[in-house]
């Protein structure tokens, strides 16, 4: 080394006063320029390994004759060369994890599938390093775990349902673990919840049978309505038909008696049973009309001529001029 460099420092001060250079053999020429390169190739790639370069979002870990020493954020940081060396270069912003189907039984022994979504991140560089060997895969295996778990609590029926509940729980469960190995679980969704094919079929049945008896209760209720209808409005009419024919019956009462009061009043100081009978015989005569213009055949009984002398009296009473009292 030293042989080389002292020739080099001849060439160089040979070539500054102009004196020619010492002859060396080829071999040894090319031998100084091969060692001047790598001692050159050396010398940057020291000065290059003297500093550290983090992207935006990542973060890694120095570690310092093989133990950890510091964990680097985003930016240029100057670490010493050979002794230090960066080992873990990690993402720190948020991460996807796909869950794949995992075959669950509920407690009512329902097989179905189910898989999910994590959403997480890595908060503490040095524990994601050190404290597990494959923090990804610990998270989808935990994540699994819990799930076949709370699924084997649920029913067929509750699971559907329960998803809000199911991801607050998987989230819970998925960060006191993962807590320990500098993980953050943000989110946990369940995506897809698939029954088996045969209680898939059997639940189709089931829906199609719930749909006809709703159909049927509905029918049955609106027949039961329509009657309750009917019938009300067959109460109201027979109500109505009543009232106006008690109305009526009133008003021709009222009619009547107004009607005798005036011919009694017409006929004072004479016999007001006269003028009573008057109008008994007025419509009986009426009636008489009216069953004489029916075409049917009848029989009618008469009392031997009381009603006609009744009749006569009446009218001559009618015909006599006032103040003279019968059988005067």
């Amino acid at each position: 080394m030293r042989l080389v460099l002292a020739s080099l420092c001849a060439t160089a001060a040979a070539r500054i006063n102009g004196v020619p250079s010492p002859s060396f053999s080829p071999g040894l020429n090319e031998f100084q320029v091969g060692l001047g390169a790598s001692a050159a190739l050396l010398c940057v790639g020291v000065v290059a390994d003297g500093f550290a370069f983090v992207t935006q979002g990542h973060a890694c870990l120095v570690e310092r004759l093989g133990r950890y020493d510091r964990t680097l954020e985003a930016g240029l940081h100057p670490k010493i060369p050979v002794i230090e060396r960066v080992v873990a270069l990690e993402s720190i912003r948020e991460r996807v994890l796909d869950v794949p189907a995992q075959r669950c039984i509920t407690s009512d022994n329902a097989p179905l599938s189910a898989d999910a979504v994590v959403f997480y991140r890595i908060t503490d560089m040095r524990k994601a390093k050190y404290a597990i060997d494959d923090y990804s895969q610990g998270v989808s295996n935990l994540v699994l775990t819990q799930l076949r778990s709370e699924i084997g609590q649920l029913t067929l029926d509750e699971t559907f349902s329960a998803r809000e509940r199911l991801n607050a729980i998987l989230l819970h469960e998925a960060n006191s673990v993962t807590h320990a190995w500098g993980i953050e679980v943000v989110r946990v969704e369940v995506r897809d919840i698939l029954p088996s094919p045969d209680i898939v079929s059997a639940m189709e049945l089931q829906m199609a049978a719930e749909r006809r008896k709703r159909a049927a209760v509905l029918e049955s209720e609106g027949e039961r309505e329509a009657a309750v209808n009917v019938a009300t409005a067959r109460r109201d009419a027979t109500v109505l038909a009543a009232e106006g024919e008690r109305r009526r019956l009133e008003a021709e009462a009222t009619g009547m008696a107004a009607a005798l009061t005036a011919i009694g009043a017409a006929l004072a100081g004479k016999d007001a049973g006269a003028a009573a009978d008057l109008l008994v015989q007025r419509a009986r005569i009426a009636a008489d009309l009216a069953l004489a213009s029916s075409t049917n055949a009848k029989v009618v009984v008469q009392n031997g001529g009381g009603d006609a002398a009744t009749l006569g009296a009446a009218l001559g009473l009618a015909q006599q001029p006032r103040g003279v009292r019968p059988g005067k």
